[in-house]
Formats: structure tokens, sequence, C-alpha cells
């Protein structure tokens, strides 16, 4: 009899035991927060740099100037894009070079994963540039040798790897768990990553000096706004708050120069060239945050896709047109992050089970709300253990 009741027993243990973890989830719907241009929190405004260069491409504060500050604010992936000058390997985002040698970042940020050694921290190491003074790729991979830290360099091994498979892969002796990748095959993204890249999705908005230079289109455009302008319709306000007959005035020029574009889109390209602010505190901020969260709820509803990540780019992107008005607000990357509350917002809309998955949340900024939003992420990822 006993035999036979631990004979019933037994697979029912043995099944409780093998109860899915963290660990089983797919790389690809594991939630974490990516630092959007990492190294970019290195600048300084009272450099060489001027300010105004600083504010439209510094995306992160370091309150110490280390790389550890993000991964202390929560951020586990980083966006980080190496650049050699002179033979020196640093880093940039765009055309600015950040001069903080990648060694020094890289030994940080080990640093900081023997202290922490369970949290699994992924570097993507993409967009390598040079000025001809040296392979930016070799120069890289040659850091991380001499850490005896093992590069990913096929982004095809990656694909249906799980965050405990992920975990092994970036193992260090002696504790701690980096992974970098520097992918040389099968990288159509950002590292093995997908981006999901959206320039349009910005702060500002406002009337762009370059519409009209591209299609009869634009020229139909610039030659409505014209002659709005002329009429007393100021091009500095929001559509929405216009008066009556401004709104006249605007339908009139519309009627004057007809446009073969569709109506709807000529509409809302007449209504983008009018100044909305994403701040908290603006009567516009309706406006880009409708095009955020349509964004947000696109990539997450697209979900994982063959890649072995995929983005969602929580933050503002910079266009040519938001920064010439932002660049008008005294405005910058970071603070418009923090006037919109764009990490806080992000954070409630994932608590309120908005978005069905979730890899990469992407963030400027990551010190503000940074730790809070990695809880949310952290309830998420349990919660999609009990989908398996």
């Amino acid at each position: 009899m006993n035999q036979r009741l631990n004979t019933l027993v037994l697979p029912f243990v043995v099944s409780s035991c093998l109860s899915a973890t963290i660990d089983d989830l797919p790389l690809n719907r594991y939630g974490m927060i990516m630092a959007h241009d990492a190294a970019s929190g290195y600048l300084d405004p009272s450099g060489v740099i001027k300010g105004e260069v600083v504010d439209w491409t510094k995306t992160q504060s370091m309150p110490t100037k280390s790389a550890a500050d993000l991964l202390d604010c929560g951020a586990r992936s980083f966006d980080w894009r190496p650049y050699v000058k002179e033979g020196k390997l640093n880093a940039h985002h765009g055309d600015i070079e950040i001069e903080h040698e990648f060694e020094d970042s890289l030994d940080e940020i080990v640093n900081w994963c023997k202290a922490n050694p369970s949290e699994m921290v992924i570097m993507h190491l993409w967009d390598c540039g040079s000025d001809g003074s040296g392979d930016c790729n070799a120069l890289v991979q040659g850091v991380l040798d001499g850490r005896n830290l093992k590069a990913v360099n096929d982004c095809n091994a990656l694909v249906n790897v799980t965050v405990g498979e992920a975990k092994a892969l970036g193992a260090m002796e002696g504790g701690g768990i980096l992974l970098p990748i520097l992918p040389t095959l099968g990288d159509d993204g950002q590292g093995c990553s997908v981006a999901n890249y959206d320039e349009s999705i910005a702060c500002w908005g406002g009337r762009n000096p370059f519409v009209g230079r591209g299609g009869e289109g634009g020229q139909q455009l610039d030659l409505i706004l014209d002659c709005v302008e002329r009429g007393g319709v100021e091009l500095g306000k929001a559509y929405k708050g216009l008066r009556e007959e401004e709104r006249a005035k605007v339908e009139e020029c519309r009627g004057k120069y007809p446009s073969d574009e569709e109506e709807g889109v000529l509409k809302a390209r007449l209504k983008a060239l009018f100044t909305y602010s994403c701040w908290d505190d603006s009567s516009t901020k309706e406006t880009p945050l409708k095009q955020m969260t349509n964004y947000m709820d696109k990539v997450s509803k697209a979900g994982p896709g063959d890649a072995p990540f995929y983005q969602m780019q929580a933050l503002w992107e910079e266009s040519t047109a938001s920064v010439v008005v932002g660049e008008l607000h005294f405005s910058s990357l970071v603070e418009d992050e923090e006037k919109s509350k764009l990490n806080a917002l992000t954070r409630d809309y994932i608590d309120s089970g908005r978005f069905p998955n979730i890899n990469y949340i992407e963030v400027n900024n990551v010190c503000d709300g940074g730790v809070e939003l990695k809880k949310s992420l952290d309830a998420f990822n349990e919660n999609n253990v009990n989908t398996l």
C-alpha cells in the first residue's frame, strides 16, 4: 500500500519542483530597462563641447560619472556605441565624441556586476566607429579579451535562448553576470536587437523649417502656412487652442492652395506644424503623449519576432524640428524626460497591464524613476512566468 502511495505522490512532487522560473523565460520575453546611448551620461556641458550640443546629445545623468550609476538606477542593459579617435577607444553619440575611455567604463560595469552577482547585465556594443586610426571592433574585442569576458559575436547564437542560458553565457570568473554583445554576424539591428526606431515621436512639435523642400505636397503646405501667417495666425500656438476665426483662416488658406495629398494626411501634417510640448504642465501634451502611446501599443502588440531582442523606445526622439523648438524653450533630452514624467508614465502603463509583450524598455534619464520602473518590470516578468 505504501509503495503504491509513493508511486502516486512522487510524480506530483517532481512536477511541483519543476515549475517554471524566470530563468525559463525566452530572452526576448524578459522585461529589462535599456539605457539609451548610455555613454552620453559622461558628457559635461562645462567641457569643450558647447552646452546646446550637450543638451541634445546627452541622454543620461550619472551622479558620480560612472556607468555603475545607471545600474544603481535600474538599468540592466546598455546601448553602447564605441568610437576610436587618434588610437584611443572611447564612445560617441552620432557625431559627438564622448571622452571617457572604454576600458574604464567596462571596469565600472564589471565591478558593479561582481558586487551584485545575482543581476544579469547585457551590453550591446554596436555602431562601432573610427576616425581611421584603429579598427573599432578589434579594439573592443581586445579590451573584452583582456578581462576574460566572452562576447557574443553571432546574433544567431542568441535566437531562442532563455534567461537562464543567457546568464550562463555571461557568467564571469569570480562571480557576476555580464553578457557583452559585439555582433559581426547576423546583425541587422542594434547589437542583435530590433530598434523599432521612430524619429517622429518627439516631445516638441512646431513649424519645420525644412518643409517645402521635398515635393509638391510640402510646397503646398508651405504656401498654406505663409497664407495663415499673413492672415495673422501665429504658428507658435497649439492648433487646438486656435480661436474659431483663426481656424477659419486656416481652412480658407487650405482652399486657396489645394494639394494632391490625401485630405487626412495634409490635415494631420498641418496640425503638427503648430507648436506642442510633452511637458506635464503643458496644455498641448496630449498630442505627443498620444503619439507615444500609439507607438508603444504597436510595438507591444507585435511582440517578439525572430530576433534575440527588441526595443520599445520609451523616450523622446530628437529630430531637426523638435530640437529647434526645444532649444527655443531652453530644454534638453534629459529635461524633456523629467518634465514630461515619461519614465513614471511608462511604469504606470506597465502596472495597468496595458502591454501584453515587453522586452527592452529603452529610456532616457534612467536615474529619474528607474528603480520604480524596474520593480514594475520585475512584477511583469513574474506574471509572465505563469504563462509558460
